[in-house]
């Protein structure tokens, strides 16, 4: 079997899934040099090792690549009941990472940053909600609601809880803005490179640092700062647009700021020596009584030095 056709098929049956764009492209960006590279369908493992040890770049970039054969090959073995050759090849490692967000004073600088009102905008719904980029630019006037806004998702559409502060900038932009969209850019409704455009320029201009320079590192903060806050991660998940729980569990991986926060906080510890304190008065008080007690003693037998009998 040819992978070319092979890829096509994954592809088909991706769109028909009702991927975004975005998750397609996600795929053939990683599957169409394995498909050049080897132009035969494999049916044994040794030649997508020889692949994989041919991918450049980051430790996660090789992961990625290897995630999507792994299910490229899920799905074709399945479809045309052929041994699968992804089964006996280990995943590439990778180091651990925490996962990257915003602190509270970068994300205040963020949006002093934005002085257009679509920019700022942009920002708000974001942070106030996590959405994807991809859900920003379905954003129609008439899916903004008295407390939620319908956005178009990976899964679809669904719909997301706004604050009002939120609903008041959204409702304001769309009164400047032609079209049924909320979002534009110069030649019509915004698209997601714009969206990642505008967020790395303010990130930059706000002075943030370190990787992933856009609207998914809003999404993380959001989602961290929605568990820390006291959010359950099965509201989370709804909110987030997750399929799967344990996407959601991952926020719930604090960074070690917060980390250190909880364990001053509600370390057992802490409620011990508060409690040690607390009776430490009435130590110190009985301390002193007992010395009182013995300097009384030391001077009595003082008095009496000279007298006392030895072994």
């Amino acid at each position: 079997m040819r992978t070319e056709l092979a890829l096509r098929e994954f592809i088909a049956s991706r769109i028909a899934a009702n991927l975004s764009p975005a998750t397609i492209s996600w795929y053939e960006d990683r599957l169409l040099p394995f498909a050049r590279s080897c132009p035969t369908l494999p049916r044994r493992p040794e030649p997508i090792e020889g692949f994989l040890s041919t991918v450049q770049g980051s430790p996660e970039t090789k992961f990625d690549v290897y995630r999507a054969l792994k299910t490229f090959f899920k799905f074709i073995s399945s479809r045309h009941r052929l041994p699968n050759p992804m089964d006996a090849i280990n995943p590439p490692r990778r180091p651990k990472t925490l996962m990257p967000t915003l602190e509270s004073g970068e994300m205040m600088r963020l949006l002093h940053s934005a002085q257009s009102l679509r920019d700022r905008a942009i920002l708000i719904l974001i942070m106030d909600n996590g959405v994807r980029a991809d859900e920003v630019c379905s954003l129609l006037k008439h899916n903004i609601k008295q407390e939620t806004v319908i956005v178009k998702g990976k899964t679809g559409w669904r719909e997301v809880p706004i604050s009002d502060e939120t609903r008041r900038i959204l409702l304001q932009i769309a009164t400047t803005s032609t079209g049924d969209h909320v979002f534009h850019g110069h030649k019509g409704p915004i698209t997601r490179h714009l969206i990642y455009a505008i967020v790395r320029r303010h990130m930059e201009n706000a002075g943030i640092k370190g990787p992933k320079m856009g609207p998914h590192r809003i999404r993380h903060a959001f989602g961290k700062n929605y568990l820390v806050e006291g959010g359950d991660l099965r509201s989370l998940q709804e909110i987030m647009g997750h399929a799967d729980i344990k996407t959601t569990e991952k926020y719930a991986s604090l960074n070690l700021t917060d980390i250190i926060k909880k364990h001053r906080k509600f370390s057992p510890l802490r409620a011990a020596h508060a409690a040690a304190q607390e009776s430490l008065f009435d130590t110190n008080a009985a301390l002193k009584e007992a010395e009182a007690i013995l300097l009384k003693a030391k001077g009595v037998n003082d008095e009496g030095e000279g007298h006392e009998e030895t072994n």
